[in-house]
C-alpha cells in the first residue's frame, strides 16, 4: 500500500513539473511575440485612447520604444515569463495642441514605468498590468526601422 501511494505521489509531482514546463514554454512564446509585433494602444487605465493609433509600444533587444501620443519615447526593459520591468524612459519634448493628448501621454508614460506583468490573449491583445491599472494594446505588423 505504501509503495502504491509513493507511485501516485511521484506521478503527481512529475505531472505537475511537466505542467510547469509547459506554462514556462507558453510564457516564453509570449515574450517572443512581444518582439515580433508592434503594439497599438486601445485603452490606457480603462480609458479609450484619445488619438487612435498614436500610442504605440515596441519591444526589441531589452528595450522599449514607441509613440506616446505626441512624443517618441524609449528606455530599458526586462521581460519574460509574464513579468515586465520598464524604465526609466526618455522622450522627446514636443507639445501637442489636440485636447487631452498631453495629459494622456503623461498618464501613459508614468503607468508604463510601473509595469509589472503582461499577457497576450488568444485574440492577440496585449495587456500590460501596471501599478495604476491596465494598458491594453492590439498587435500590428512590425514596421521597418531606419538604420542608424
Amino acid at each position: 500500500m505504501a509503495l502504491r501511494n509513493l507511485v501516485v505521489v511521484v506521478s503527481l509531482v512529475a505531472g505537475g513539473l511537466l505542467g510547469c514546463e509547459s506554462a514556462v514554454s507558453n510564457e516564453d512564446d509570449a515574450a517572443d511575440r512581444l518582439q515580433q509585433e508592434d503594439w497599438v494602444a486601445e485603452a490606457i487605465l480603462g480609458q479609450t485612447v484619445v488619438k487612435a493609433g498614436h500610442v504605440t509600444l515596441t519591444f526589441a533587444e531589452a528595450r522599449v520604444s514607441g509613440r506616446s501620443g505626441c512624443n517618441l519615447y524609449s528606455g530599458p526593459a526586462e521581460y519574460g515569463h509574464g513579468r515586465v520591468k520598464i524604465g526609466p524612459l526618455i522622450s522627446t519634448k514636443m507639445a501637442c495642441q489636440e485636447e487631452g493628448v498631453m495629459a494622456q501621454e503623461s498618464v501613459y508614460l508614468n503607468a508604463l514605468q510601473s509595469a509589472a506583468r503582461y499577457g497576450i490573449t488568444a485574440d492577440g491583445k496585449l495587456t500590460v498590468t501596471t501599478a495604476a491599472g491596465d494598458l491594453v494594446f492590439d498587435g500590428a505588423a512590425r514596421q521597418a526601422r531606419p538604420e542608424n
